[in-house]
């Protein structure tokens, strides 16, 4: 492993925001995840604790590097030579191991760091999760760590481990008995959790290369764990469970990368609820929550998302033992008419596709069934216990049929003798196949036996239940859609903005408060190409009337002041003023309520607009994340907006098929396809609006909270889209 990890080419990323030396960064790491030597500092004699099983847990991987005991009480330690410290080897030291106090540990890192040494695992608990004393210790280890250009896996974590070489550093109460490696790479921030995952996906046959347990992630975060992971050709997945990001832009990274090496990230993002610490002004900011925010970056860099921590070693199990699908089409092979049901059942509220046999596959299996019909799910019945040779032959034609694109076997409650029978020709089919052959092996612990068999083969994914295996199936075929539909890079830029636009924005925004009145936000929009009604901003009743004569009634008539965002709540709409009575009605009603309001430095005003009809409503919007900056927001519009919460989300800059994808993901998919009789609308229209607002969010993202241009009104096709509502937020410290 170690040789090819140093051949490999590219940094990965920061040790920390102090050292932005990405040149040797990876040797460093390699330091640490592939030692070829380690030095076990506070090793004893004592077999029963961490420090005196470290050693033995070495050997008894076979670790190939050299070993060094650390301690001044002892001359020797489980047969080798024991040193008083680490500047007392007389040979290169890659990694340590401490098992110190924490207060011995900024002198002993130094020691490390005038050694030579390239990676710490400090295991030590105490430090920024305690309290500012702590933190303040571990402020000293990261600046001696990164001054020594020493990376740190922890503290306050269970270690790490590269089951390749045999390096153990990770401490943990029990583990699996077979600890050969696999081709994932686990990476958790939480240690227990990372331990319940290892253990599971053994259970499923599923060996991991490496673990790792980040702790407080001192100067080496998940992400750099998982980048270093990446370049091993082994490597087929790597699979993360995240508490947060400390540097989103170091995953962003990693994604990138996964995507060029085209090795898929599996991630469990824990902490799903929204930012308590949000006051939200817009519609936009209220339904960009936290997770949400992070689904729409991992969906748009094809990082797979799941939900469940078992459900990373499902997942994983389909990319270690299964080829890349040519498509979704799922076949079915069992020998209950129930579970057929069952599955025919769940594919179908998963959106998973069942397959049509072709006629040729039709034909090969007729004669091999008595009771049943040849379709797809393929229920054999009673074939299996008086014609056993069967089993085998109507799998394979299965695996042959044209329109099949991945094979589920399903193996339940059979005799002991039977089980031979029914596994042995499923191995042997995966041995040539180029099609996934998934299994799903249920009966409870009367057919464990079976299962155990199946996992310690470790050649074919195995399931306890079908909707655990659609479930891991959905996410492994996403993947490969989206890969296969990869687009090159944004070419949002190619939309002809004028070259005045961030000018007249900064203006607009310079003279404004927390929030830009409607009519300032839809001027700054404006500047970048966003289509608006037509309206002037009027102080007297005289020149609301000229105004809707001159745009021609019927129009619309607003109230705008200070601190009245939305303005439906607060009884500051009136729509179709058909007339000059409705008008002066109208204008008379709002004055009474904006009376004694400022919209800027001048009285509260009424905007008068022309009223426009039709079209389908969407809301389209930007939200300016804390992690990932300006993020787009675009979904089904109106009243009900939050009510009805049918949104997509992506981070900008957007793509192209970034908005048909969101598109698509909403029911304005539906809508503007014409909706029950209704005429289709200008779908390109809107995404020409998205795509200038993405633009205008990145140019101005260091000043805008959030936006919402709720609704925007998409006309039948080929007559365009056109805004009737704009609101712009200020970050709180730029008012």
């Amino acid at each position: 492993m170690a040789g090819n990890i140093q051949g490999a080419a590219g940094g990965v990323a920061r040790l920390s925001d102090e050292t932005n030396d990405k040149s040797d960064l990876f040797d460093r790491l390699t330091g640490l995840m592939a030692p070829r030597s380690v030095a076990v500092i506070g090793a004893s004699a004592n077999a029963q604790g961490w420090s005196g099983g470290a050693i033995p847990v070495l050997r008894r991987l076979g670790y190939s590097g050299k070993i060094f005991p650390v301690n001044p009480k002892y001359d020797d330690l489980n047969g080798m030579r024991c040193y008083p410290s680490v500047s007392a080897i007389p040979e290169p030291v890659d990694a340590v191991l401490m098992f110190v106090p924490q207060r011995a540990l900024p002198d002993i890192l130094e020691e490390c760091g005038r050694k030579g040494v390239r990676g710490a695992v400090i295991l030590a608990s105490g430090f920024s999760e305690t309290g500012e004393e702590g933190k303040q210790l571990e402020d000293t280890l990261r600046e001696i760590a990164n001054r020594n250009k020493i990376a740190i896996c922890g503290p306050n974590c269970l270690g790490l481990a590269n089951l390749d070489s045999g390096f153990m550093g990770l401490t943990a109460a029990t583990f699996p008995e077979d600890m050969s490696a696999g081709h994932t790479a686990l990476i958790s921030q939480s240690g227990q959790l990372l331990m319940v995952m290892l253990s599971r996906a053994h259970d499923q046959g599923v060996h991991m290369r490496y673990l790792v347990s980040t702790g407080n992630e001192l100067n080496v975060e998940a992400a750099d764990y998982a980048r270093w992971a990446l370049e091993d050709p082994e490597i087929k997945s790597v699979c993360l469970a995240l508490e947060g990001l400390r540097s989103p832009d170091r995953f962003l990274d990693l994604a990138k990368r996964a995507q060029e090496v085209e090795k898929p990230l599996v991630v469990l993002k824990l902490g799903r609820s929204q930012r308590a610490a949000r006051t939200a002004l817009a519609h936009t900011g209220k339904m960009a929550g936290a997770f949400r925010t992070y689904e729409a970056v991992f969906r748009q860099n094809n990082v797979i998302s799941v939900d469940d921590p078992l459900e990373l070693a499902d997942v994983a199990a389909l990319f270690e033992k299964c080829p890349a699908p040519r498509g979704e089409r799922i076949s079915v092979v069992t020998f209950s008419g129930g579970w057929s049901g069952v599955m025919a059942d769940q594919s179908e509220a998963l959106g998973l596709p069942m397959a049509d046999f072709t006629e040729e596959t039709v034909e090969k299996l007729k004669p091999l069934l008595d009771f049943t019909p040849p379709v797809n799910p393929l229920d054999l019945s009673g074939n299996v216990n008086n014609h056993p040779e069967r089993w085998g032959a109507s799998i394979e034609a299965v695996l042959a049929d044209e329109n099949t694109d991945i094979v589920v076997v399903f193996i339940h409650q059979v005799r002991e003798a039977w089980r031979g029978r029914l596994i042995g020709p499923v191995l042997e089919l995966a041995k040539t196949a180029d099609k996934p052959i998934v299994i799903v092996y249920d009966g409870g612990k009367i057919v464990e036996a079976g299962w155990d068999f199946l996992a310690a083969d470790k050649s074919l994914p195995i399931y306890r239940g079908s909707q655990q295996m659609l479930k891991a199936l959905k996410r492994f075929v996403e993947y490969h859609r989206r890969k296969a539909g990869a687009q090159g890079d944004n070419d949002g830029n190619l939309l002809d903005i004028d070259g005045t636009a961030k000018e007249t924005v900064e203006r607009l925004l310079a003279q404004s408060g927390r929030s830009l009145s409607e009519y300032a936000a839809k001027e700054a929009l404006k500047s970048y190409g966003l289509p608006m009604v037509g309206e002037t901003l009027v102080r007297t009743e005289a020149d609301a009337l000229a105004v809707a004569r001159q745009i021609g009634f019927p129009v619309v008539m607003k109230g705008l002041a200070d601190g009245m965002e939305h303005k439906t709540e607060a009884g500051l709409v009136h729509l179709n003023l058909a007339d000059a009575d409705a008008v002066r009605a109208a204008f008379a009603d709002l004055s009474a309520k904006i009376d004694g309001y400022k919209l800027g430095d001048a009285p509260a005003a009424c905007l008068v607009q022309k009223m426009v009809k039709g079209g389908v409503e969407a809301i389209v919007g930007m939200q300016n994340d804390p992690d990932f900056g300006p993020m787009i927001l675009l979904g089904v519009g109106g009243i009900m907006t939050e009510l009805m919460n049918d949104v997509a989300l992506r981070r900008a800059p957007l793509s192209p098929a970034d908005v048909a994808e969101m598109i698509d993901e909403t029911r304005l998919n539906l809508l503007l396809k014409g909706y029950r009789g209704a005429e289709p609308a200008d779908r390109a229209a809107l995404e020409e609006a998205v795509l200038r607002l993405s633009a205008f969010a990145v140019a101005h993202a260091d000043s805008i909270e959030s936006i919402d241009i709720n609704p925007l009104l998409v006309l039948p096709e080929g007559e365009g889209c056109i805004a009737v509502d704009a609101l712009i937020i200020k970050p709180e410290n730029q008012e």
